[in-house]
């Protein structure tokens, strides 16, 4: 593969010390961190736009990292959007989901075989075998008579394993794929810590648990509980955590995947994690000042 010649330029956000310590309103450092994970985003959608020689196309193991790449930049664009618009309840589940994203792309690259690959494969594929079996019992059941809508289905169905190269009377999907679960997976990649310290905690959000609704969409007093239906002001340390882990994940696949072919944009990443981390110890210094988020 080719050095990389022709990669946009991307935008660089300057973080200056002596102007973020004048700042008086946590609001600023969730805006500068909006600006930050913009720039880590832009370099998410170049990983994400590289083609390979012609015919310009990924095999099946490519693909699989390419389209976590892919989702990667769609789940921060839809961070960014309801940071934007005042959402912190939403933030969190884009924000979990965009961290699962990246623990699946850091176990894929670091385990880089074709059974994995499968194994990833054929465990999203298990939902489609159990509808198709359940839709064929039905069929069966009714005498062999197909609806429209089952053939429709039976049709997608077929479609979608014909496009990924499964054969599902073949397969028999694990519990988790690549025999470990996500917090596991994460446990591998070195992510271990960031899973307990500040990602676990939304998946309260994603699933809806009590906690979640405890937090943002209940109030209570002694008298008991009432509807919350305001939204909360986001803050800016889950911006600044997924924007380090991303510029890890970039890193990792512009060195270790593209090699030399992408070792300037893998040259750049050093300097957005420094600004980043800048940017982090700037607003600890803040809250350390005791000074209101609000």
């Amino acid at each position: 593969m080719k050095p990389i010649t022709e990669a946009p330029i991307v935008n660089r956000i300057e973080v200056y010390p002596d102007r973020v310590r004048e700042f008086s309103n946590e609001n600023d450092f969730t805006g500068l961190s909006v600006e930050l994970l913009i720039e880590v985003g832009s370099y998410v959608c170049i990983a994400a736009s590289i083609l390979p020689p012609p015919p310009h196309r990924w095999n099946r193991h490519e693909a699989v990292v390419v389209g976590h790449l892919v989702r990667l930049y769609k789940l921060i664009s839809a961070m960014l959007d309801q940071t934007c618009q005042h959402r912190r309840e939403t933030t969190f589940v884009f924000g979990r989901l965009a961290f699962e994203c990246i623990v699946n792309t850091l176990f894929l690259m670091k385990n880089d075989k074709p059974e994995v690959t499968a194994s990833y494969i054929e465990y999203s594929m298990r939902h489609e075998k159990r509808l198709r079996d359940r839709i064929l019992r039905n069929v069966e059941a009714r005498g062999g008579e197909t609806l429209h809508i089952e053939q429709r289905m039976l049709h997608s169905i077929e479609s979608s394993a014909k496009q990924s190269g499964v054969d599902l009377d073949s397969i028999n999907p694990p519990s988790n794929w690549g025999g470990k679960n996500l917090f596991e997976k994460a446990k591998d990649v070195g992510l271990e810590e960031a899973y307990l310290g500040a990602f676990a905690g939304p998946s309260h959000s994603v699933h809806g648990n009590w906690q979640d609704l405890l937090e943002y969409h209940l109030d209570s007093d002694e008298e008991g509980y009432s509807a919350e239906l305001s939204w909360h002001r986001p803050r800016p340390q889950l911006l600044t955590t997924l924007a380090l882990l991303t510029v890890e994940t970039l890193h990792v696949f512009f060195s270790d995947i593209m090699g030399t072919s992408g070792k300037k944009l893998a040259e750049e990443m050093p300097d957005l994690r420094e600004r980043i981390g800048l940017l982090v110890h700037l607003h600890e210094e803040f809250l350390a000042r005791g000074a209101n988020p609000a």
